[in-house]
């Protein structure tokens, strides 16, 4: 079996169709033949018809060794009948589970992030074209040199419970490494709880931005917070010793869970 390639779409109601596929899962007859990068040959043994089903693969948190089959993403499926020296093609069509739950916020109505905590970063909105990942409009995060801390949240209460299966989808671009985590209050005090520090992608001033997209999973947080009341997400930088302004671009920050 060849897979060149696949597709992905989101319907009119999840979002953007951005996506990070960085690999295909592979059965037949719900036996594995592996996982794959593409373009990939599959090795099919047995004869007759087979029923294939194919997963979309992830890095979870944007990491190599954490590569996971995406649970939001519906898997292809389809009827294969096996012959001998065949080489049969397909090329597998992803899109959602219709039972995920899926909210995007993006930059299209304006900034929704505000200042917390010591702060002497700004964050607004640029519809600058050559800074937009898609759409009119993106977040941008800025530190002058000399200055010390970006941070802003979402004020958003997010009432997401211990033992869902939460990810946060988001495209991005930054010169400098930032993280991504949530504000948790339980009986009325805040802590902050961090989820992920994500690498920089582009080099330089980063004005100009070079757009990855990640899957970050908040499980981990719900979990150790069993009893909180709400989560508010919130985006920080802190740069040590930065000779460059630091440039943090984002958009669609897309809460995918059941």
């Amino acid at each position: 079996m060849y897979i060149p390639s696949f597709t992905f779409q989101a319907n009119s109601t999840q979002g953007t169709s951005s996506e990070a596929i960085t690999e295909v899962w592979v059965y037949a007859d719900d036996q594995s033949l592996g996982v794959y990068d593409l373009p990939a040959k599959v090795p099919i043994l047995d004869l007759g018809t087979k029923a294939i089903r194919i997963f979309a693969g992830i890095k979870n948190n944007g990491i190599s060794n954490t590569r996971i089959r995406y649970p939001f993403y519906a898997p292809f499926d389809t009827t294969l009948t096996i012959s001998p020296f065949q080489i049969d093609t397909l090329v597998p069509h992803f899109t959602y589970y219709n039972l995920a739950v899926i909210s995007e916020k993006g930059f299209e109505s304006g900034n929704f992030l505000i200042q917390t905590g010591t702060n002497n970063g700004t964050f607004s909105v640029t519809n600058a074209a050559a800074q937009v990942f898609e759409g009119n409009r993106s977040g941008w995060g800025h530190i002058d040199v000399g200055m010390s801390h970006l941070y802003f949240k979402d004020d958003d209460n997010l009432t997401y419970q211990s033992g869902s299966n939460v990810f946060l989808e988001m495209n991005y671009s930054s010169n400098n490494t930032f993280s991504v985590g949530f504000i948790t209050t339980t009986g009325g005090i805040a802590s902050k709880n961090l989820a992920l520090i994500i690498n920089p992608s582009a080099s330089g001033d980063g004005l100009t931005p070079v757009w990855k997209k990640i899957y970050i999973d908040f499980g981990y947080i719900l979990q150790q917070n069993p009893t909180a009341q709400f989560h508010e997400l919130y985006i920080e930088a802190v740069p040590s010793n930065a000779t460059t302004p630091v440039n943090v671009f984002v958009d669609n920050l897309k809460w995918v869970t059941w």
